[in-house]
């Protein structure tokens, strides 16, 4: 509850200020309490992915969810190559997988929702959607939703900020593509996971050449795999 309302607290004066936000956050009374709600929103998504993330993995890679080309994706992926296991500061869990048809998809998802999984959000792109996120008793876990294009997948990354009132606002949107081999089996734990087989590369994609280099602060925007596109073509569908 405490979580809840630091998150609303913070869209509420976001919201409240408007342009003059900018400079109000920098009073030293504000930055300390948007500091404190920040540290402890971390902590707490920290702690519910290292509390779920084996059952997680668990669960779907024992649906035949797993029957779909899906694999561990950025944090998630990076955590078990790099760190081989989470990254401390990460706050959630990372799948990518290919669709080609969302209805028959959709038949196949009740199984992880017959197994605590609960859909929060659907971002579509042109009509297309490109990432679905569901909750995990408090745990954040998105599937990331790719095509194939020649040696490569390619999706569209989709962002956007909350109102007061819980509204999605402040769109953005980027494409990018990942070099992609085709996918291994992987043990985690005890646990038969599939990551991509070009792994280093595909990382690379994804976090630059320097990516076994922890970087607590690192800025997916400045990545030049990324082209903004048109923000005009999100829409967002928040389900709970």
């Amino acid at each position: 509850m405490v979580i809840n309302l630091l998150q609303w607290a913070k869209r509420s004066l976001a919201t409240a200020l408007g342009d003059k936000k900018d400079i109000v956050k920098n009073w030293k009374i504000i930055k300390k309490l948007n500091d404190k709600a920040n540290i402890e929103l971390d902590r707490k998504h920290q702690q519910l992915l290292k509390e779920n993330y084996h059952s997680v993995l668990k669960i779907i890679y024992s649906s035949d969810i797993s029957n779909y080309d899906i694999w561990l994706d950025f944090g998630t992926l990076l955590g078990m190559y790099r760190d081989k296991g989470l990254i401390k500061h990460d706050q959630d869990m990372d799948f990518g997988i290919i669709i080609e048809d969302y209805n028959d998809f959709q038949e196949k998802e009740n199984l992880l929702l017959c197994n605590g999984f609960k859909k929060t959000r659907e971002l579509y792109y042109d009509n297309e959607i490109m990432e679905i996120s569901y909750d995990y008793n408090g745990l954040n876990v998105d599937f990331i939703i790719y095509k194939r294009d020649g040696n490569c997948v390619k999706s569209v990354v989709v962002g956007y900020l909350l109102d007061a009132l819980n509204r999605p606002c402040k769109f953005e949107s980027s494409k990018y593509a990942i070099a992609f081999s085709g996918l291994k089996e992987q043990d985690v734990d005890g646990i038969k996971v599939k990551i991509p087989v070009n792994t280093h590369e595909y990382l690379e994609y994804q976090y630059e050449k320097d990516f076994l280099i922890p970087n607590k602060f690192y800025n997916w925007r400045d990545n030049p795999m990324y082209e903004k596109v048109d923000e005009s073509l999100v829409e967002v569908k928040l389900l709970k």
